[in-house]
């Protein structure tokens, strides 16, 4: 799973998935979707940091994205596009969706708060997109996909990085590069696919951290698919105190 500090948690297909015609909307009311899915996440970081990371809110670093936060998200920026529609053209059609969805926000985050927010002991971070490049080989002509990750000092793989795209002429091999590697990151996975939109892991132990991979002259191997990041090592909820008066 992806942590919340990775990026933004949800997309504009994850919108698309619960509003198909949002896209319509957003470009008949002018409404930045993709600004809508920043600010929804900064009110979420406001709330988790006043519910569960007030006494370190550096430790929101640590935080996976579960299901429950994940649609927590999608919700809350649904929540603001419908009111920014409603408060632009005080249609009563979408003052209905700005309420329901302002529902859905809060039974999402009502059952975020009954199951604890998802805690990883030793993040990693979601790597940038590869570099990819090419060498002489063996190869035919092809495109290639490829997504790289990051392998903590624990052994712990963060989050995939999103897919680069490399086309390769005949006659060469595709070399990949995961650039810059962060804070105590002991190596990278790389994963490659000649399949649109997929990645398989190519390496059987971690790459060092500033080395690049090559294609050998035997080709792709059908390694495990690209995984999601790390999944929580705890959940920590929150404590309703009621005080005595």
């Amino acid at each position: 799973m992806a942590l919340f500090t990775d990026g933004t948690i949800s997309t504009l297909e994850d919108l698309r998935s619960y509003e198909s015609t949002i896209y319509d909307l957003a470009s008949t009311e002018g409404i930045d979707l993709s600004q809508k899915l920043v600010l929804a996440q900064r009110e979420l970081e406001v709330e988790l940091i006043r519910r569960f990371f007030l006494d370190d809110p550096e430790d929101l670093g640590k935080l996976v994205v579960t299901l429950p936060l994940k649609l927590w998200h999608i919700f809350q920026t649904l929540t603001l596009v419908y009111r920014d529609a409603y408060n632009s053209q005080l249609n009563d059609r979408y003052k209905g969706k700005w309420q329901e969805y302002e529902r859905l926000a809060k039974w999402a985050f009502d059952n975020l708060l009954t199951t604890g927010v998802g805690i990883v002991d030793q993040p990693v971070g979601k790597a940038a997109r590869p570099v990819m490049t090419t060498v002489a080989g063996n190869g035919q002509a092809s495109m290639y996909w490829a997504r790289a990750a990051w392998i903590g000092e624990a052994g712990g793989e963060g989050c995939p990085s999103d897919l680069s795209v490399l086309s390769a002429p005949n006659g060469t091999a595709p070399v990949i590069a995961a650039g810059a590697a962060p804070a105590g990151v002991a190596g990278w996975n790389v994963y490659v696919s000649t399949e649109p939109g997929a990645a398989y892991l190519q390496n059987s132990s971690p790459i060092a951290v500033g080395e690049s991979w090559t294609m050998p002259p035997s080709g792709l191997v059908a390694g495990r698919a690209a995984g999601e990041g790390q999944a929580p090592s705890s959940y920590k909820r929150f404590e309703r105190v009621l005080r005595r008066g």
